[in-house]
């Protein structure tokens, strides 16, 4: 990954100040906005109707879709996973807003697609959810103390609110936002805390792919902030409607959609406000759907302000210059990852927690290595949001790789997501399968992370793992009887699933082929060998 200056204002020196560059907003056409909104809505719909129908945990499926089908499954002590039952809707988003993109030339260059950082956020988004599924849950971290608390509470003492009432399941959802406001609030207050949801934030790009950018360990933390909603809401409702909160989060990410009616923009949460969120700079709109209890509670900050001041500038200058359509914010984290190995940046930011520990510090001093995190001091202030000259560098990462690797580790990527997706839904099947079946993706991605460095091991790496998966699923095709248990055994004997492996090895084989014949394509494009030359 090579690295550009992160030092905005001051690297750039005179340059940035010459008067023929002139910061401007962002102009999208209103169709554009339209579109997305079209599809937003899209999402809720299918995902609201389907979920009971086909996605559901802890229990059977319902033979009603939407809130009755909702209702039939809590009955029952389980609940409809409207996560699940959004990804391939998110996937969909994501390729319309890439050709809307392509349609209309997004000003915005952090507002734009670059493979390896959408690869980045994706490949982070898969594994969360893999470790949601095959960790966090079977440890009964989301539900047990969730369910002790509403056992003692709420069922002792007749709290409980009733399944069957709609107002039950609106209740959970608006609840659940408050309490996903202080869990946010407080990861970017607490060292510890951010350390995990920091991962969401450093990317330097700001589109749909960066809201599957997901930390792999804040969901262990994340139950204890609902626990006060099990005085009244069954363990179903509860966790049909965070993931129902969840899913209303994905849209909000983008440039694509500008400002909104002045209502929704005072009540919920959207592009707008999101956008201040993801400045490097400000800790601020902590909210998931609604932005009301940033307005309550003083972490409020609008990019309006800093849009007026832009406009205001432009009415009164009388010189002429180059206008700039750029975004008044700057995306990422202060600390900027320096690879694109997804585990590396998962860990990268408890270095200073951890640094802390290695050096001897006193006790005094890691306690405050670990609580006093980027947003300490500035959630509850009153801040300005500084707006940056048109030249000011948005994107401090950039991946040399030559193209034809790109599109090596993108079609794997395609095939990754599809195994993935089998493996969350396949929630009957042999637990063991399933986690041997998401370390490989994890090592997978190890090495894709390892290609798009330009690493000098990383073709030797991809060869050994392409090998390795053609005799793994070799092994298991045409292994003796009773070599696995019958679990295992049962799945591989599946027409289905037999022909998928197949494909997979000849995929793999023609892969190793690749990598042999074709070394070129895994190293620096020529353009950057070229001017490394110079």
């Amino acid at each position: 990954m090579k690295m550009r200056s992160s030092n905005d204002d001051k690297s750039k020196g005179a340059k940035e100040d010459q008067p023929h560059h002139v910061l401007v907003p962002v102009e999208v056409p209103t169709w554009i906005s339209f579109v997305m909104i079209a599809m937003v809505l899209g999402t809720y719909w299918v995902s609201f109707k389907i979920a009971p129908l086909a996605f559901v945990d802890l229990g059977e499926k319902s033979e009603m879709g939407g809130f009755e089908g909702a209702v039939d499954v809590a009955r029952r002590g389980a609940f409809p996973t409207y996560i699940t039952a959004a990804i391939p809707c998110f996937l969909i988003m994501i390729a319309v807003e890439i050709l809307l993109m392509l349609i209309y030339t997004l000003p915005s260059a952090a507002g734009k697609y670059v493979l390896a950082d959408a690869w980045s956020s994706l490949t982070a988004g898969v594994v969360q959810q893999l470790v949601a599924t095959l960790v966090l849950k079977p440890a009964l971290i989301n539900t047990l103390p969730y369910e002790m608390v509403h056992q003692a509470v709420a069922v002792k003492y007749g709290l409980a609110l009733p399944i069957e009432s709609i107002w039950t399941w609106l209740g959970a959802l608006v609840l659940c936002d408050v309490s996903y406001y202080w869990l946010h609030r407080f990861a970017h207050e607490i060292n510890i805390l951010w350390a995990g949801h920091s991962v969401h934030h450093s990317s330097d790009h700001y589109n749909l792919s960066t809201a599957l950018r997901q930390s792999w360990f804040q969901g262990v933390a994340a139950p204890l902030y609902y626990l006060p909603l099990a005085v009244c809401f069954p363990t179903p409702v509860y966790m049909a409607m965070n993931q129902a909160n969840i899913v209303s989060q994905f849209w909000i990410h983008t440039c694509l959609v500008r400002r909104l009616p002045a209502p929704v923009e005072w009540i919920l949460m959207t592009p707008s406000h999101h956008r201040v969120h993801h400045d490097r700079r400000v800790h601020k709109n902590f909210g998931g759907m609604f932005i009301i209890w940033d307005r309550m509670f003083g972490s409020f900050l609008d990019e309006e302000d800093a849009v007026s001041v832009i406009r205001e500038n432009l009415s009164k200058s009388t010189s002429e210059g180059v206008q700039v359509q750029e975004e008044v914010l700057l995306f990422g984290t202060r600390q900027n990852p320096t690879t694109w190995t997804e585990a590396v940046t998962q860990t990268m930011f408890w270095q200073p927690i951890v640094s802390s520990i290695q050096k001897g510090a006193s006790f005094r001093d890691v306690v405050r290595a670990s609580l006093i995190g980027p947003g300490y001091s500035t959630a509850g202030s009153k801040r300005t949001l500084v707006v940056p000259s048109a030249t000011s560098t948005r994107i401090r990462a950039t991946c040399n790789l030559h193209g034809g690797g790109k599109v090596y580790v993108f079609f794997h990527f395609l095939l990754a997501v599809v195994v993935g997706f089998l493996v969350l839904i396949a929630k009957d099947g042999p637990w063991s399968l399933r986690s041997a079946t998401s370390l490989y993706l994890m090592y997978t991605f190890y090495c894709h992370g390892k290609l798009l460095d330009c690493h000098a091991s990383a073709r030797a790496q991809e060869l050994a793992r392409c090998a390795l998966c053609v005799v793994l699923l070799q092994g298991v095709l045409y292994a003796p009887p009773k070599t696995f248990p019958d679990g295992v055994s049962n799945v591989f004997d599946m027409l289905p699933i037999r022909f998928l492996c197949i494909f997979l090895s000849a995929v793999h084989l023609v892969s190793a082929g690749v990598l042999c014949w074709w070394p070129g394509a895994f190293a620096e494009s020529s353009s950057v060998r070229h001017s490394k030359s110079e």
